[in-house]
């Protein structure tokens, strides 16, 4: 009891001493994950405390679509700076990340071939490999196992969500700039297209196609129906969820998007738009300062 007493007192002078604004120095790692086989690549970002004792709250988080690991840096940095363990990673076939192998018909259409899946959307391939992150995360001595959140941003920002209403390790997200999913009223086109990719009509997109507008990456649109994050927002009872959004924001409708979510959720939820920002402008200036200190604050809320 005693012990249990100091813990937490300590615990609360050292969280009460850093705060958000806090810069614990940071060290910078790479490690290895394996998800449901194939190695993805993770960045480890752990703050420097005197308690070497002390358990750490944690955060996951991933890129939007094409994106890739390396360019959450600054967001990583200083989640890590504020006291929590951080780690960020590279999907499967993205970044520096290994690839899964699929068969395909061959050009004769006589046979198979084996090639890299890679360079894709696939929701669920993304899914798994946040939970994959969360397996890994909850086995590392640093970390507190009962406070550990998701960040994602664009369309990871989506699959937090799916993610942390199916896993109730997760006790608080961050869904920044997201359609939070995608309209489903083509879902039967969808299926008809991997009824197709099931017969061996179809093969997989070319990796890094850009087949909507610039963005990398074609999506496997299959995979897809099975992904609709707004609606599981209604599950997420006991997770936290906070949803930036940009005011200006040029590629969806915010109010069609992270507000049904947010407005579904029977969790503590909040709704904050970033002043002047647009989708792609929160990465950087005014709107990537703000973004970062309501991320912090809102973790500093529920994870400590």
């Amino acid at each position: 009891m005693h012990y249990r007493l100091s813990f937490i007192l300590a615990s609360l002078i050292f969280f009460g001493r850093i705060g958000f604004s806090a810069t614990l120095p940071v060290d910078i790692s790479t490690v290895d994950v394996l998800s449901n086989g194939t190695r993805i690549s993770a960045t480890v970002y752990m703050p420097q405390v005197d308690d070497a004792t002390l358990k750490l709250p944690a955060i996951v988080m991933a890129h939007g679509w094409g994106g890739e690991a390396a360019h959450l840096s600054r967001y990583a940095t200083k989640f890590a700076a504020a006291g929590f363990l951080v780690v960020a990673f590279d999907y499967r076939g993205w970044g520096t990340s290994d690839s899964r192998m699929v068969q395909v018909r061959n050009n004769a259409g006589d046979g198979y071939q084996l090639i890299e899946y890679k360079g894709v959307v696939d929701p669920i391939d993304q899914a798994e490999d946040y939970f994959s992150v969360l397996n890994w995360i909850n086995t590392h001595p640093k970390v507190d196992i009962n406070n550990i959140g998701l960040w994602g941003t664009s369309w990871s920002g989506g699959t937090v969500v799916y993610v942390a209403a199916r896993d109730q390790r997760v006790k608080a997200l961050v869904s920044q700039v997201s359609p939070v999913g995608w309209p489903n009223s083509s879902q039967n086109q969808w299926l008809l297209t991997g009824g197709e990719r099931a017969r061996g009509t179809r093969g997989y997109p070319d990796p890094f196609k850009r087949a909507i507008g610039s963005l990398r990456g074609d999506m496997i649109w299959e995979r897809l129906a099975l992904f609709n994050p707004r609606e599981d927002a209604s599950r997420l009872k006991r997770c936290a969820s906070l949803f930036l959004v940009a005011e200006h924001e040029e590629l969806f409708n915010n109010d069609k998007t992270a507000l049904v979510a947010h407005q579904r959720i029977p969790a503590p939820s909040k709704y904050v738009v970033i002043p002047g920002a647009t989708h792609y402008s929160i990465y950087d200036g005014a709107g990537l300062t703000t973004a970062i200190n309501e991320a912090i604050t809102w973790f500093e809320e529920h994870l400590r």
